[in-house]
């Protein structure tokens, strides 16, 4: 996908601005969105530090801009973010072994799963115990270092433990947060971390989006979470396929 350099920042601040949006209703989806995309038109590994820098930046400003104080579910966090280490070793060397072309068709698949199961999670009275945190954190570890598409098993898992809107949202994006370091460690040790020569601009855009998905959330977002998120699956999923066709 061959773009003007100022068309293609123009389009990637547009990009992370709505995916931060997203992020800000449902507590993930940042990389649902952007990944595909990112991966099409800078590269896998420019790809994933993007979105770790831009989505950590989202992150922060929706836990510190909250009206309440944020309320993660404690031994959530530490369990998946725990879990997430060796598979976030895994995920690197993949991010520095795949081929662009393999990375884009790992990112679609990955994607449409996650539609797949968010639809098959959509009856939420069945509780999972809290064992499944160690498949959940060991796919979401793989997933994050390799594609930066580390929510959806951590969301699949989470949806199945009974939490309200608020305290999922805050749950996923303090998981994020605890793991941060240790996602740049293992891409650097990899090899894999490179960063897109104009991120500060789309830094920017992360604030910016954060801000009007806020005020969303606060106006309908705990109302239609579900829905929110289904809907944001279901458009990353035509994302990233239309970016892997186009590519």
């Amino acid at each position: 996908m061959a773009l003007d350099g100022g068309l293609l920042l123009a389009a990637l601040f547009g990009l992370i601005f709505v995916s931060a949006v997203l992020q800000s209703l449902s507590g993930f989806g940042f990389a649902l969105l952007s990944a595909p995309v990112l991966a099409a038109t800078i590269g896998g590994a420019e790809a994933v530090s993007t979105i770790i820098i831009t989505g950590t930046v989202c992150d922060v400003a929706i836990l510190a801009m909250r009206r309440s104080v944020p309320r993660p579910v404690a031994r959530e966090v530490w369990a998946l973010a725990g879990w997430s280490v060796p598979g976030m070793l895994v995920g690197a060397w993949l991010l520095a072994a795949l081929p662009a072309t393999g990375l884009q068709v790992f990112v679609a698949c990955v994607v449409i799963g996650a539609v797949v199961l968010r639809l098959r999670s959509r009856e939420r009275g069945v509780v999972v115990r809290p064992a499944w945190a160690v498949p959940a954190g060991l796919l979401s570890g793989a997933l994050s270092t390799s594609t930066s598409l580390g929510g959806p098993p951590s969301v699949y898992y989470l949806v199945h433990r009974d939490l309200k809107p608020q305290a999922m949202r805050d749950t996923l994006v303090t998981v994020s947060l605890v793991r941060l370091p240790l996602s740049v460690g293992a891409l650097v040790v990899a090899g894999a971390w490179e960063t897109y020569e104009h991120w500060l601009p789309l830094v920017g855009a992360a604030l910016l989006g954060q801000l009007a998905g806020a005020r969303a959330f606060h106006a309908f977002g705990s109302a239609r979470y579900e829905h929110v998120v289904l809907g944001l699956l279901v458009v990353s999923a035509l994302v990233s396929v239309g970016a892997l066709v186009v590519g």
